[in-house]
């Protein structure tokens, strides 16, 4: 059995093996259904359409665990040359190790660690992924360790102005330990320096090559969505500059749902 459609109705992987009462013969009524079905699934949210590629962008996840929460942050990398295979990712992602999860280790609770580093290229929907499976690699940060929704906001600035929310990432850093003195709410003003240091060199890592044929030039923002609508061509913006935020914020997906 397939996927789910509109109003409950399932579609199978076959279309030829049809639902109870709803035989078909016909290309004709194989086209109407699906156009009844699965179209109405898409405007419904019950199947989702895949996002439309990027050109000469590469999407790089890091993502650990830390205890049984699991975390995991996205950056963007702009190409020239290219488009790169999937070992030149693979290189890519392996430079990456000792630089990226480098500055990450330096921030992070010794309860928490990096597992994955993956690139994948956006510019086609078969471009090449490259991944690094990483073990072993805890952080550095003693004390009491936070809850896993507790985040540090770092900012990916960009010269568009546009009304939402800025590009950012919720960053697994800081222990119970880098908080300011008597608060809540903000992080140390030491820990604060040292986190922004290492959030640029995040950002700077992002560039390099050449791996392959593929030069990375500089890290930018993919912008999917114009109002809510899904864009036909994504805008790319490059990062202009990189600043972790006092606050102490927080992630609740990293949490779960309630109750399980």
């Amino acid at each position: 059995m397939g996927l789910s459609g509109a109003e409950g109705t399932a579609f199978p992987d076959n279309p030829r093996e049809r639902p109870p009462g709803e035989e078909s013969e016909t290309l004709g009524d194989l086209v109407l259904y699906y156009y009844q079905h699965v179209t109405t699934a898409c405007e419904k949210g019950t199947l989702m359409p895949p996002l439309p590629v990027v050109a000469d962008v590469v999407k790089v996840e890091i993502s650990g665990l830390y205890h049984d929460a699991k975390w995991l942050n996205i950056y963007y990398a702009h190409y020239t040359g290219g488009p790169p295979s999937a070992g030149d990712l693979v290189a890519y992602v392996s430079a990456l190790e000792s630089s990226v999860v480098v500055q990450y280790l330096a921030e992070m609770s010794v309860d928490n660690e990096v597992t994955l580093l993956k690139a994948i290229d956006l510019a086609s929907y078969t471009g090449a992924t490259g991944e690094l499976v990483i073990s072993g690699s805890f952080g550095s940060r003693a004390g009491d360790f936070m809850p896993a929704g507790v985040a540090m906001v770092g900012s990916q600035e960009i010269n568009r102005r546009y009304r939402g929310g800025h590009p950012r990432k919720y960053l697994p850093w800081g222990t119970a330990g880098t908080m300011a003195s008597g608060s809540t709410t903000q992080w140390d003003s030491a820990f604060l320096a040292d986190c922004q240091t290492k959030f640029d060199d995040v950002n700077t890592s992002l560039v390099g090559g050449p791996y392959g044929s593929t030069n990375f030039d500089y890290a930018c923002n993919v912008s999917y969505r114009n109002g809510g609508a899904i864009r036909v061509t994504p805008v790319v913006d490059i990062v202009t500059a990189h600043i972790v935020r006092p606050r102490i914020s927080s992630q609740r997906r990293r949490l779960g749902k309630v109750g399980g």
